[in-house]
């Protein structure tokens, strides 16, 4: 990259006079002898003219957006430009020093391209009509980044964006794409949906710092991206910005992109500046930012460990062992503890590396608190995410158990078919499979997730059919219709467990009808003690809870507390992952019931809710999640 500053040469011009003075007297001249001849006036020479200085490109100012990252994990705004900034914390991002730049980043390190619950921010402009109106006429955004594991192509991955279906961003393309950096306003002269891909063909390296600033310009229909102060793609631009189609995603992701209800596409690495300005910037202003973090520090040699996973949240006691689990660990690696709240509380406990793990004494003096996990080999420390630890008995064992959703179908085999529920009773460690029911008018209870089958041309509506209607249809894998009493069939040759869902019909009767006939056969396969239930309807969920008090019913809906499931004799909560508040768990467990926690795809996710204590996870991942559970993250005194 050029060097932006300027080089000045001046040329000097020096006259000289020589004066004869006489060898023998001081200070006497020498006349010549012969009168000298006349010299022609000197002819006056114009003054050669000096280019005027070019006054200094003034660097912009970030008026809609300006994240600052502090020691203690928060994030705030200091642009004054009226969005909502919400750390949603987690233990795969924590802020940490950074000597190349001289202050707080943030650090991610999630799996590249999955989907994250928590580990991100949230900088929300659902409620600001100044913000959209300003994105609208014209905007640009500044990202400063580096990529700590190189994209594989397999998902698009984003550091900094506010994109589903419509909004702006940055982004790493997929591989169909070329896996580089890319701008991507949604610019429609329609209204509709358009992606401008203004792409500018650089591939980041692992371990190096990227300043980029993407542009769209509305009055000349273009948008731009600059890299390092150049510019490096552009693209044509006419018409108006399309917002994202649910106001649930007008919000800024860094660490990810904006969803409806947590972040996509995650990310793996730092982020130290994530701005957005109103004006569309120049050229000048572009490498005027630059100029600002311009660094010539080398790229950084980044310390690699995969497969990491630890506890995020726990109860520990000093002289107990805290493990880090991943691969990659070398001999004389330690472990150092940062105390996110005093930056002068830092810790270098006695640690030991393992083939699969580092283990950590916890120190004596360790209080409670938010604490950074640095990796310590020789000169250098890598941030491997953040840890709160209370000192207090009862410390999170793995005693959380897996249901796997709608069987176990990631291996190929249709959710909810025969085939996921046979390769489900072969998983060890797998608690149950979930499935999901619907009964036809002819009283048959039948498998499947959505209202009528992907498979069927003619989309039979199931509660609204009967079963010789739906004979025909065939599952991906050529499976006729799968039926509750051919998963009983196989529920009773095993060991797993068995969840079921009653799907929401349109009338209590036909939602009652379908939940007698469901206990009515699983009485006669004798597996009552095999069968937990579930439901979004509450009054499903009370009529089974009558009925068979024994039974583990939980509800799914998450706008109940614990309390008043509890006293309708629902021994269960099952709540999504965005509505299960830590009260909640808390609650649950004084009360004696259990609590479930859907669908959590991403070991970072998982890893939370194993720290939170929930009883169980289900999952589209059930062999992820058994593999993090047969971990010890936490051991007693050696």
């Amino acid at each position: 990259m050029n060097n932006l500053s300027i080089l000045k040469s001046l040329s000097l011009t020096f006259a000289a006079a020589l004066i004869l003075v006489s060898c023998e007297g001081a200070g006497e001249e020498v006349k010549p002898s012969v009168e000298p001849t006349p010299t022609p006036p000197e002819e006056e020479v114009p003054p050669v003219p000096t280019e005027p200085e070019v006054p200094a490109v003034e660097v912009p100012k970030a008026d809609l957006l300006d994240l600052e990252f502090y020691n203690d994990g928060s994030v705030k705004d200091i642009s004054g430009g009226g969005m909502t900034i919400a750390n949603v914390a987690g233990a795969p991002m924590v802020n940490y020093y950074n000597d190349q730049y001289s202050k707080y980043v943030a650090h991610f390190n999630h799996r590249l391209g999955t989907s994250a619950a928590s580990g991100y921010v949230k900088a929300d402009y659902s409620a600001s009509q100044t913000v959209k109106n300003k994105l609208s006429d014209g905007h640009s955004l500044e990202c400063l980044f580096r990529m700590d594991k190189v994209s594989d192509g397999s998902a698009e991955v984003k550091m900094f964006s506010a994109m589903q279906s419509g909004g702006t961003g940055f982004l790493i393309t997929n591989s169909a794409r070329g896996t580089q950096i890319t701008f991507l306003p949604n610019i429609s002269t329609t209204g509709k949906s358009n992606w401008v891909w203004t792409t500018s063909n650089i591939v980041p390296e692992a371990g190096r710092y990227y300043h980029v600033v993407g542009v769209w310009n509305k009055s000349e229909q273009k948008s731009y991206i600059y890299v390092d102060g150049e510019l490096k793609g552009t693209a044509d631009a006419p018409g108006d910005m399309v917002f994202p189609s649910s106001s649930n995603c007008h919000w800024f992701g860094v660490g990810g992109d904006a969803s409806t209800s947590n972040a996509t596409n995650a990310w793996n690495g730092d982020v130290a500046i994530a701005r957005v300005y109103d004006d569309p910037l120049t050229a000048e202003q572009a490498a005027a930012l630059y100029s600002k973090v311009e660094s010539s520090s080398p790229k950084q040699e980044i310390i690699e460990i995969e497969d990491l996973s630890f506890l995020g949240e726990c109860n520990i006691k000093p002289l107990y062992r805290y493990n880090v689990y991943g691969t990659g660990f070398r001999s004389g690696d330690s472990l150092r503890l940062e105390s996110c709240e005093d930056k002068n509380t830092v810790f270098n406990p006695s640690s030991k590396v393992y083939s699969d793990h580092l283990s950590i004494t916890v120190p004596s003096e360790l209080k409670d608190g938010l604490y950074r996990l640095m990796l310590v080999r020789g000169g250098a420390a890598y941030p491997l995410g953040s840890a709160m630890m209370r000192i207090a008995d009862g410390y999170v064992a793995t005693g959380t158990q897996v249901v796997a959703h709608r069987a176990l179908h990631n291996t190929g085999a249709p959710e909810n078919s025969i085939e996921a529920i046979q390769k489900a009773q072969k998983l060890e460690g797998l608690y149950a499979s979930e499935i999901d029911v619907w009964v036809t008018t002819d009283g048959e209870v039948v498998v499947n997730h959505d209202k009528s089958f992907p498979t069927d041309p003619l989309s039979h509506v199931i509660q609204n059919s009967s079963f010789s209607d739906l004979s025909a249809v065939r599952l991906s894998n050529g499976e006729s219709v799968p039926r509750l009493k051919d998963v009983l069939e196989e529920i009773r040759k095993g060991d797993m467990k068995l969840v079921i869902e009653i799907k929401s019909h349109a009338d209590d009767a036909k939602n009652f009808r379908c939940v007698d006939s469901c206990m009515a056969q699983v009485t006669r396969y004798g597996l009552d003690d095999k069968v937990d239930w579930i439901a979004f309807s509450y009054e499903n969920c009370k009529r089974i809870a009558a009925a068979r008090p024994k039974a583990i019913v939980q509800y799914l809906n998450g706008d109940k507390a614990p309390s008043v499931c509890a006293a309708d004799k629902i021994k269960g909560i099952d709540y999504k992952m965005e509505k299960l508040k830590d009260e909640w768990i808390t609650e649950a467990h004084s009360l004696g019931m259990v609590v479930n926690v859907w669908t959590v795809n991403s070991d970072a996710d998982m890893l939370t809710y194993i720290s939170k204590g929930v009883d169980f996870i289900t999952t589209n991942n059930p062999q992820n999640c058994i593999s993090l559970l047969s971990k010890k993250y936490i051991e007693l005194p050696e």
